[in-house]
């Protein structure tokens, strides 16, 4: 192979594997509209990173900004808990909010039955995350996602 062509193919393997996003960072804000003028705190991770706790009081807004990866697989979750209540969400799934969220900031209210999209125009709410559970192939004890998210022990 001649050096010409190992040159082009370092730079392209080099474009290929940056993780990059068409505008560069992307953010994300979450607004505590919890019911009953409570505090949330929330916790937010990605396979890289972890933001650690926040706690926002109430109609208080918290925001992060990233880099969206190349192959279009980002993903931040994050954990809310006020009084009584622990819940997850998907905040940001490239593939879904990437089209809505290129431009400006997806923005985000939490209430106590789920989080909100902020659109102009309306908001679109969503469900928490279920409480997906499984059995271990180790020791097969019983493990469910919501319980180790919200008891600050992770295993994703």
């Amino acid at each position: 192979m001649s050096a010409k062509v190992k040159c082009i193919m370092f730079l392209f393997l080099l474009v290929v594997l940056q993780p990059i996003s068409i505008d560069g960072k992307s953010a994300v804000i979450i607004k505590n509209t919890i019911e009953g003028n409570l505090n949330l705190t929330i916790h937010c991770k990605s396979k890289d990173d972890d933001l650690g706790p926040v706690v926002l009081s109430p109609n208080q807004s918290y925001q992060f900004t990233f880099n969206p990866n190349f192959f279009r697989t980002t993903l931040f979750f994050c954990t809310f808990r006020w009084t009584g209540s622990c819940h997850w969400f998907d905040i940001y799934i490239q593939t879904r909010d990437l089209p809505l969220c290129e431009d400006i900031p997806c923005s985000w209210i939490i209430k106590k039955n789920g989080p909100c999209r902020d659109l102009p125009s309306s908001n679109k709410c969503f469900s928490w995350n279920p409480d997906t559970c499984s059995v271990t192939q180790k020791n097969k004890r019983h493990v469910c996602l919501k319980r180790l998210l919200c008891n600050n022990v992770m295993y994703i």
